[in-house]
């Protein structure tokens, strides 16, 4: 289970930075932990992108949201086909 929060709309930018800049120092060692990260990444990126209109913070969460994708996939040939 995750320790990203889920509901990124109520911080503010700065706030959405240290928990971001929290979870690159966390390292994640798995899988299953780098596409939680990811999708974590994705998050932060489009709550930034709504708030300010920010064209740069829409294509990193669009990258963030490929590399989540491909570690899924990832797990899900390691699996076998079924996730």
């Amino acid at each position: 289970m995750s320790d990203y929060p889920t509901d990124l709309s109520t911080l503010t930018g700065p706030q959405l930075v240290r928990l971001f800049l929290d979870a690159v120092d966390s390292r994640p060692a798995t899988d299953a932990e780098r596409a939680e990260f990811f999708d974590f990444k994705a998050r932060v990126f489009a709550t930034l992108a709504d708030r300010d209109d920010n064209p740069d913070a829409v294509k990193a969460a669009a990258r963030a949201r490929a590399d989540r994708d491909r570690v899924l996939a990832r797990i899900e040939d390691a699996m076998g086909g079924e996730l």
